[in-house]
């Protein structure tokens, strides 16, 4: 009892030191400025991030264990705290897609970190100012510690007798409302130009054609090509809850029935569904209309191989609606077959074309350095000057490529913690192709500029000496 008294008075003194130190941070630096200056300016940087980051912390750990003291205090929650875990973080497709965003938005903070460290320009690259990654860290904690709240209110809730309006479910629900409210609403709060400007970017990645592509737009689509799996469960969720609400109103007064048993019941019916399909392969399409619409204004080849890329996702779409809609072993052999071809045009399309890994090596320019079938590894390398971390990065991203043959072909299951395993590991994926992927953008667009330029500055004072001799 002592304990279940003072848990609540420590998230209150969590989220109001959380408040404070939030809007001391917000008059003190900006949001967008980076770490510069001499090493005291540093050190003092560091520490307003760490005063802005730290009570959201505290708040973040004194939720958690508000809510495993409830879930083993409780007669109707799991006592483990395994099982109390996954019933709110990846149990089902309900839980799921909102904690996903919160890593995303976490991975982008160490995206820039790292790119930040390189010497890159993002904001050349990127086509604006980007947010300094404490700003960053700082959305997705306080983006987590909503979610727990949401999550405590439902196992509070559903500690009440009599209660019909099933918290669990409808908590849930208001989750992904407030998530999608918190990134549209056009309020200068809460990290204001760089939510909005990802809002603009998603709008125009879903009325592509018609709207332009930077660079920027590609890598928001892409991040939305890792979230596939996040778009069906989006989709999967309304629709049970759809059969849910509407068992509760044909079946009112014979008694009620737990939201997990009606999930249950349900989603085999709305999994294997055309509408469930076409949300997965949504952000395929997406990606592909960018991939034309670039080709509509540059007439580049290489934008038709690129949209090809894109389209093997939907045999691959196709070959698991059958597998699941009728299962046999010719499907199996399929899905299998279109699974392959598709991991391996986008293993081959990451190291050459989106990390620009492969040089040609030029013998007749002396080059001497290793070279395997006249292609050695391209020079610069910005992250690091170490090669290995490079064939390792090819190696890690031809591993979770392929980490579909562990559901397959293992024991890893499909659903509950198998697929957010599966979610988790191509969102980390997608975290670690966008450093390489934005450092390739900064060789193409500020590196190799900048050298053409010093060749012809080169070759224009070379030109003026041979005037300035024949006017001799």
């Amino acid at each position: 009892p002592g304990l279940g008294a003072a848990l609540p008075a420590v998230c209150g003194a969590s989220l109001y030191g959380s408040g404070t130190a939030t809007r001391r941070y917000l008059r003190n630096r900006p949001l967008w400025t980076e770490m510069s200056g001499s090493r005291t300016d540093i050190r003092k940087q560091i520490r307003a991030d760490l005063h802005l980051l730290t009570p959201w912390l505290g708040l973040v750990c004194a939720l958690f264990a508000l809510l495993f003291y409830i879930a083993s205090t409780s007669n109707i929650h799991e006592a483990s705290l395994w099982k109390a875990t996954g019933k709110l973080l990846w149990k089902n497709a309900s839980v799921r897609p909102p904690l996903l965003v919160v890593i995303i938005v976490a991975g982008w903070a160490w995206v820039v970190r790292i790119c930040r460290a390189s010497a890159m320009n993002l904001e050349l690259v990127l086509g604006g100012a980007v947010q300094a990654p404490a700003a960053t860290c700082h959305a997705a904690v306080v983006l987590f510690s909503i979610l727990l709240i949401f999550h405590m209110v439902h196992i509070i809730a559903s500690e009440a007798p009599g209660l019909t309006w099933r918290p669990w479910l409808v908590c849930n629900l208001l989750l992904h409302v407030a998530f999608l409210m918190f990134g549209i609403l056009p309020l200068r709060t809460f990290h204001s130009e760089s939510r909005l400007s990802l809002a603009r970017a998603l709008w125009d990645s879903l009325i592509a054609p018609l709207a332009p592509v930077t660079f920027w737009h590609v890598i928001v689509a892409d991040y939305l090509t890792s979230l596939a799996k996040a778009m069906s469960d989006f989709q999967l969720t309304f629709c049970i809850s759809a059969h849910i609400f509407r068992h509760d109103r044909s079946m009112r007064g014979t008694g009620y029935v737990r939201s997990t048993q009606l999930w249950d019941d349900y989603h085999e019916h709305c999994a294997d569904t055309v509408t469930n399909a076409l949300m997965l392969a949504l952000p395929f399409w997406l990606r592909l209309m960018q991939c034309l619409k670039v080709y509509s204004v540059t007439r580049e080849q290489k934008n038709l191989w690129n949209a090809l890329k894109y389209s093997t996702a939907f045999p691959l779409v196709y070959a698991g609606y059958l597998r699941r809609h009728s299962p046999g072993e010719w499907h199996d052999h399929f899905f299998i077959a279109c699974a392959v071809v598709q991991s391996t045009y986008t293993f081959i399309w990451d190291v050459l074309m989106d990390w620009g890994l492969p040089q040609r090596c030029n013998a007749a320019k002396g080059d001497a350095r290793p070279r395997l079938c006249g292609y050695t590894l391209r020079e610069p390398l910005l992250v690091t000057r170490s090669k290995g971390v490079y064939f390792l990065l090819c190696a890690f991203n031809l591993t979770l490529r392929f980490a579909w043959t562990l559901s397959v072909f293992g024991r890893v299951p499909g659903r509950g913690v198998g697929m957010f395993f599966f979610e988790v590991i191509e969102i980390l994926r997608r975290t670690v192709w966008a450093v390489f992927r934005i450092e390739w953008e900064v060789i193409t667009k500020v590196h190799n500029s900048s050298q053409e330029a010093k060749l012809l500055t080169s070759g224009d004072s070379e030109g003026s000496e041979e005037m300035k001799d024949i006017e001799d």
